[in-house]
C-alpha cells in the first residue's frame, strides 16, 4: 500500500530501534528534501503493543521531552511486547516551535485519515491512520497546553462505537489515575 512516506523500521526486531519516517517533499532549496520523523521502537518478545507520541503540535513541550527522556532511559529487558515512541510526531511543528507544521500549515490533529498524495502533514497522518495505529492494541496521544494554554492533567477517550472497545478504552482511561478524564463525543461514533 502507498502511504506516501518511507521507512526502514522492522517493527518486529528484537531490541531497541531508532529511526525516521521520511517524506519526500520538494522545496526552492532542495527537489529531493525529505522531512524527517524520529521514530523509536523498543521489543522484547510477545506482549501487548503500546504507541506514544507527542508533538502532534509543536508547541507542546512536555510530552515531547518526556519521550525523548523515556527513548534514552528504557532497557528493553523492562518490557514484555512493543512500544513504539515518536517524540516528535508533527516534527517541522516541533523544530518551528509552532502549533501546525511551517511547510504545509498542517495541523497533524485535524489531517486525518490522511491523504497518502497529499501535503508533508496529511501524508503523515496517512501512514498513521492506516500503518501504525493498527499495529498498536493502545495509542497514547500526550497533550499540553501548548505556548497559548495551561491544562489540567487530564485523560480523555474519544467514544467507540464498538462496545467492548469502549470500555477497555474507559477502564484504561481511569486506571491511568488522573485527577481528571472524560469521555470526548467527537470521533467516528460521535453522536449526530
Amino acid at each position: 500500500m502507498h502511504t506516501g512516506l518511507v521507512h526502514t523500521l522492522d517493527f518486529d526486531r528484537e531490541g531497541k530501534t531508532h529511526g525516521y519516517l521520511s517524506i519526500p517533499f520538494s522545496v526552492d532549496r532542495s527537489p529531493y528534501f525529505q522531512v524527517k520523523v524520529p521514530i523509536c521502537t523498543i521489543r522484547n518478545g510477545k506482549g501487548p503493543s503500546l504507541l506514544l507520541m507527542a508533538g502532534n503540535h509543536g508547541d507542546e513541550y512536555e510530552g515531547e521531552l518526556s519521550l525523548a527522556k523515556l527513548i534514552r532511559r528504557l532497557d528493553p529487558a523492562a518490557i514484555s511486547g512493543r512500544i513504539t515512541i515518536l517524540p516528535m510526531a508533527n516534527a517541522p511543528a516541533v523544530m518551528a516551535a509552532k502549533r501546525g507544521s511551517p511547510l504545509d500549515g498542517g495541523n497533524l490533529n485535524r489531517a486525518f485519515p490522511g491523504d497518502p498524495t497529499g501535503t508533508p502533514t496529511s501524508r503523515l497522518a496517512h501512514f498513521l491512520e492506516t500503518e501504525l495505529f493498527p499495529r498498536h492494541d493502545v495509542v497514547f496521544d500526550i497533550h499540553s497546553g501548548g505556548t497559548s494554554m495551561e491544562h489540567l492533567p487530564t485523560a480523555l477517550v474519544e467514544r467507540n462505537a464498538d462496545a467492548e472497545r469502549h470500555r477497555r478504552g474507559v477502564e484504561l482511561m481511569r486506571a491511568l489515575g488522573m485527577p481528571f478524564g472524560f469521555v470526548a463525543d467527537n470521533g467516528q461514533a460521535s453522536p449526530t
